[in-house]
């Protein structure tokens, strides 16, 4: 092997995806996504929805001033925007779980976990047990 082909094997294994963007700000974004994921599996109980995922549905709810139903947001795979959860509607959103489990819901990076129903459930369940 050649220094150059060792050089980009290395370079390869030390690949993080979103590189181009501050390191910071790729560490906020990959715990974003990564920790959300694993304690939404956590979150889950044998029945199949948690009572925090419910509080959130029904957080979700209100905040869209009841044009959906809590039963369709646990029931549904798609995203809070193909739900039709509007911006206000998110803002409102944020402000009511920040309010009710002491957690920061930060904007920046894209913040994936406001615009899917299991990362919320997830991010605020790591965050407050």
């Amino acid at each position: 092997m050649t220094a150059r082909q060792a050089a980009g094997a290395d370079a390869t294994a030390r690949y993080v995806p979103g590189a181009d963007v501050i390191p910071e700000a790729a560490r906020r974004a990959e715990d974003a996504v990564v920790i959300p994921e694993a304690a939404g599996r956590r979150a889950e109980d044998a029945g199949g929805t948690s009572a925090l995922a419910a509080r959130i549905a029904g957080m979700i709810s209100t905040a869209c001033d009841g044009r959906l139903t809590s039963e369709e947001i646990l029931a549904s795979g798609t995203s809070l925007s193909a739900l039709g959860v509007t911006s206000l509607a998110l803002l409102r959103l944020i402000d009511a779980v920040e309010d009710e489990f002491d957690v920061t819901l930060d904007l920046g990076g894209g913040a994936p976990y406001l615009d899917s129903f299991p990362l919320l459930v997830g991010y605020v369940a790591a965050r407050t047990s």
